[in-house]
């Protein structure tokens, strides 16, 4: 939970390839979830009880007394379901583009404030109970630039047969309580997404890299054997047919957010991002680099609203996955690799490859916005500190300019 995970070059022969470790090489639970600790070796003393049997924590959330409204801070995971409960309930949630300072506390860009309305008191009330959530209150709104969110319609992207990473993103979204709608490629396909949702989210293996890369998970079969009430399901993502109703989805105005391997979306869109890891104008062979699933470290724009409440510095689960370089205007990293040793757990083969890779970008289509995530942000719901990633893009994506002064 605590310990990286360090594995050996296993060299089979001399000026062989190495063995790689078998599937996950590294997953340290405190790293994923953004936990600082320090490894204490000596004995210490303190004031401490026996605690007889199992006991849930005390959550010590709190609202205080306030005439306008409350502030939340935007870099508690959990600040989400908040969000997700009010906006559900249509009060008013605004996130803060600036730095506000009231009573000697500075407030960075990213916190939220909640005006004091109809039920929001009654609302924050059971989230600060439920989730242990700290809601500090303020006299006056604060005289600030803001983004006003609003309840995105959201499409989780499935395909028949189940997508595990998929299934995973909804598991996570029933845990925060953010409602979303499970939809397929037949629906896709029939096009005026815009009129049913604002944001779609692809994760990873749903977007193939060509048609003749994609097909079906299962391969062929006979698709009268399939009941009728799941026959809408069948079908697959194609670049002939998905990605031309994608581009009208973007063009439009909504968000789409891709992980891992369907962030290939950028290619068929004809965007300046192209793979940071060739050599010579050829993808680097598996001779030299190779990563399983491990932890890697990256460095963070926090200042940006898709990195609003996370460091400067954050770990991320990467296997293999796309690292980008941008060659072109229109497009904005987020997260990239600022060093030629960016594990921090498992295993990675010519990991000096990655350096000045891009990880994270935003890019902007017609009057939409289009996010690249080429880590595993969400892996099997681990890592809890790039959850964040996640719903920033979903909220920020489809969030409207607003002024408090």
């Amino acid at each position: 939970m605590f310990e990286p995970q360090d594995h050996p070059d296993d060299i089979p022969y001399p000026g062989g390839p190495p063995t790689p470790p078998y599937d996950v090489a590294g997953w340290t639970l405190a790293m994923q979830m953004g936990i600082d600790f320090d490894r204490i070796l000596d004995g210490f003393d303190g004031p401490f009880e026996t605690i007889e049997g199992l006991k849930a924590p005390r959550l010590a959330g709190r609202v205080d007394d306030a005439r306008a409204g409350w502030f939340l801070s935007h870099e508690v995971n959990d600040a989400f379901t908040a969000v997700s409960r009010l906006l559900a309930n249509r009060q008013q949630v605004y996130w803060l583009t600036q730095p506000v300072s009231v009573n000697g506390t500075t407030w960075p860009v990213g916190t939220f404030w909640i005006p004091a309305r109809g039920n929001a008191r009654r609302i924050i009330e059971t989230a600060a109970r439920d989730h242990g959530l700290v809601f500090v209150g303020a006299q006056q709104a604060p005289a600030s630039s803001a983004l006003r969110l609003r309840e995105p319609r959201i499409a989780l992207v499935d395909r028949y047969g189940g997508s595990m990473p998929s299934g995973w993103t909804r598991w996570l979204f029933e845990q925060f309580e953010v409602p979303h709608t499970v939809v397929f490629p037949q629906e896709l396909d029939a096009g005026n997404l815009h009129r049913k949702y604002d944001v779609i989210v692809f994760v990873d293996g749903l977007i193939p890299d060509s048609d003749r890369a994609g097909g079906r998970m299962f391969g062929s079969f006979d698709e009268s054997t399939v009941p009728a009430e799941y026959r809408s399901w069948l079908g697959s993502i194609t670049v002939d047919r998905t990605v031309p109703q994608l581009r009208r989805f973007l063009e439009n105005g909504g968000t789409i957010l891709t992980i891992g391997s369907s962030t290939a979306l950028a290619k068929h869109l004809g965007l300046p991002v192209a793979n940071a890891l060739v050599e010579n104008g050829e993808d680097l062979p598996r001779s030299k680099f190779y990563v399983p699933t491990s932890l890697l470290e990256v460095a963070v724009a926090k200042d940006h609203p898709l990195a609003h409440g996370m460091r400067e510095r954050a770990i991320v689960v990467y296997g293999n996955s796309p690292t980008f370089r941008i060659t072109g205007d229109g497009v904005t990293p987020i997260a990239h690799f600022d060093s030629a040793t960016p594990l921090r757990s498992g295993w990675a083969w010519g990991q000096q490859y990655l350096e000045n890779g891009v990880a994270i970008a935003e890019a902007s289509v017609g009057k939409g916005k289009l996010f690249l995530f080429g880590p595993e942000i969400a892996f099997r719901a681990q890592p809890h500190g790039t959850f964040k990633f996640l719903f920033n893009g979903i909220y920020y994506g489809t969030a409207e300019a607003a002024s408090l002064r």
